[in-house]
């Protein structure tokens, strides 16, 4: 296992987290595989990279491929009697702009850090990740576009490079997780203020599809722990009934799976959560 850590995909400032780390099983080093984007969770406010270093390591080893752990700039809200602290500068739809951004370098720099296609990308993401990965398959006009253009790739370019998502334990629809969950609206208006549209702007369930007949939903694994006291499994049963609306006649591009895999978070290093997820990408890889 090879490990480059830190790789800055976008300038950074004093409030911006823009680095990622590219986990590199033995066989992939000298290889052209697929490439692994896992997306972490922590209510769009907490969590690194530096977290998920045992399950990079083992979907790298499992299916073969490069994983890559991207950070993003999380919504850290002012200090409480603190009058040096400011309110996030970070909210919707920065996070998902900057992993946008972490796709473009990505895609642009396989060259330079090898072992992977950049046309071959399967995104995981977890909770809030979910979210994030949701709105990149989805709306490729409002979030990958704009870096295919800043970067002078043709349009259309970074979303045929998704061949396929998992969500997992996502937050699809967040203001029907507001209403379900009350005590969460602290987390929530901090990462995506106090206007409702931001709500609806920001859930992945429910986004109108891009005009034309140019896109096609990656194919999509929609996974929820029945032990998660976090997110509701409804959030993953009306996703995927979305999904397949959107999909039409491929919907069975579309699959949803229920497990009893552990809590929120614990489930993650299970080697249940492992294997579902190399089944998943291994089948697409052979599509």
């Amino acid at each position: 296992m090879t490990v480059v850590g830190d790789i800055v995909y976008a300038p950074i400032s004093d409030w911006e987290k823009h680095t990622l780390d590219l986990y590199y099983p033995a066989a992939a080093e000298a290889s052209n595989g697929s490439l692994i984007v896992f997306v972490h969770g922590g209510a769009w406010r907490a969590g690194d990279k530096s977290g998920y270093v045992d399950l990079s390591q083992n979907l790298a080893n499992a299916t073969g491929n490069v994983v890559a752990a991207v950070n993003y700039t999380l919504s850290i809200a002012a200090v409480q009697g603190d009058p040096t602290s400011v309110p996030a500068k970070a909210q919707h739809p920065k996070h998902v702009q900057d992993v946008a951004r972490a796709l473009g370098y990505l895609y642009t720099h396989s060259q330079n850090h090898g072992g992977y296609s950049p046309d071959r990308i399967f995104l995981v993401g977890h909770s809030a990740g979910g979210q994030i990965t949701g709105l990149l398959a989805l709306r490729p006009d409002l979030y990958l576009e704009p870096v295919e253009a800043e970067l002078g790739l043709s349009k259309g370019t970074l979303h045929a490079a998704i061949r396929g998502v998992v969500g997992v334990e996502g937050i699809y629809h967040v203001d029907r997780l507001l209403k379900t969950w009350p005590s969460y609206r602290d987390f929530i208006v901090q990462a995506f203020g106090e206007d409702p549209e931001g709500l609806v702007g920001g859930s992945p369930d429910g986004q109108p599809i891009p005009n034309g007949s140019a896109f096609v939903l990656p194919q999509y694994a929609v996974i929820q722990s029945n032990e998660d006291g976090l997110v509701d499994s409804d959030q993953a049963s009306d996703y995927y009934l979305y999904l397949q609306s959107v999909a039409g006649a491929y919907k069975h591009r579309v699959a949803l799976e229920f497990g009893d895999w552990g809590n929120h978070d614990d489930m993650l290093q299970t080697p249940q959560f492992t294997s579902t997820i190399t089944k998943y990408i291994q089948g697409w890889e052979k599509q």
